[in-house]
């Protein structure tokens, strides 16, 4: 049995589909097609290698894309960002060590689940940083399923808030399929 080796390409009037043994690369035959003479390629510009080396460059670009993507989707730890939290522990879980947004900061943000019961809260600290008193501050959460899809939202209300005092929020949780909340926004309402 012969190891010799084929490669294809096209005829350069034609188009016809073209088989050649690699020895007879950069010769000119009579296409088997029209009969005209083409010129076959050298091997170092086959087709069919060239196919290869732009298909991997775009497995390439894909795998790169779905990284930026999954990237993106990360939660974000920076002040006055969105951070996530998981509820599937019984264990507290820390959300992140501070948010500072509109005066406020946000800290030690945890899901909680009440001893004995199926009650879930999203706990922390609010501290009112300016030197003004606040009121009617309002603290909300996005509520996501363990598939990211959207399951609610859970805030909490103080009617008052002295400058620089701390307030500790505990905002219920109604839905048990919560998996992860997300800081959404903390404002005092007028």
């Amino acid at each position: 049995m012969s190891e010799t080796e084929f490669f294809k390409c096209e005829c350069r009037h034609c188009a016809g589909h073209i088989e050649f043994p690699t020895d007879a690369a950069g010769q000119t035959v009579p296409c088997p097609h029209c009969g005209k003479l083409t010129e076959l390629p050298p091997l170092g510009t086959n087709k069919s290698k060239l196919r290869l080396v732009v298909f991997c460059s775009a497995g390439v670009l894909v795998a790169a894309g779905l990284l930026l993507v999954g990237l993106r989707r990360m939660p974000s730890t920076k002040p006055g960002g969105l951070s996530n939290v998981e509820t599937n522990s019984p264990v507290a879980r820390k959300l992140t060590d501070e948010i500072m947004t509109n005066e406020f900061s946000v800290s030690g943000v945890k899901l909680t689940k009440t001893t004995n019961s199926s009650l879930i809260y999203v706990t922390g600290k609010v501290r009112n940083l300016s030197n003004q008193k606040r009121f009617g501050v309002k603290v909300e959460f996005s509520l996501l399923t363990a598939k990211v899809a959207p399951d609610g939202n859970a805030s909490d209300y103080a009617s008052s808030l002295d400058p620089n005092s701390e307030w500790n929020f505990k905002a219920l949780v109604l839905d048990s399929k919560a998996a992860t909340a997300r800081f959404r926004s903390i404002a005092e309402t007028k």
